[in-house]
């Protein structure tokens, strides 16, 4: 691991969305489906979104992170985006436990 004294000038602020959420076994293909549908979405439609990863953990069922990184801090805390708000309106009737966590990175 590498620490640095001070930030590089180079390098510019963003702030990280993680979000892990917890499925039912029956829903686990149907909110796969709405989350992959939904992060290609915000990824073309919210111009501060710099990408989406989302991960689902084998060694637990039901288990995924959502990561997105945004330009701004103003973007990863509106909770009003039309990307963000569709998001999570296709993935809600899935989730059985949903925690979000921001990051600054930069």
């Amino acid at each position: 691991m590498c620490w640095r004294a001070s930030r590089p000038h180079y390098v510019a602020l963003m702030k990280l969305v993680a979000t892990v959420f917890e499925v039912e076994p029956q829903n686990i293909a149907a909110f796969r489906a709405a989350a992959f549908a939904s992060a290609r979405e915000m990824e073309r439609s919210d111009p501060e979104c710099r990408g989406v990863a989302i991960a689902e953990d084998p060694e637990a069922p039901g288990f995924f992170l959502t990561s997105t990184l945004y330009a701004s801090d103003a973007a990863a805390e509106a909770d009003d985006a039309p990307a963000r708000l569709a998001f999570e309106e296709a993935v809600r009737p899935f989730v059985k436990v949903r925690r979000v966590r921001l990051f600054d990175l930069g």
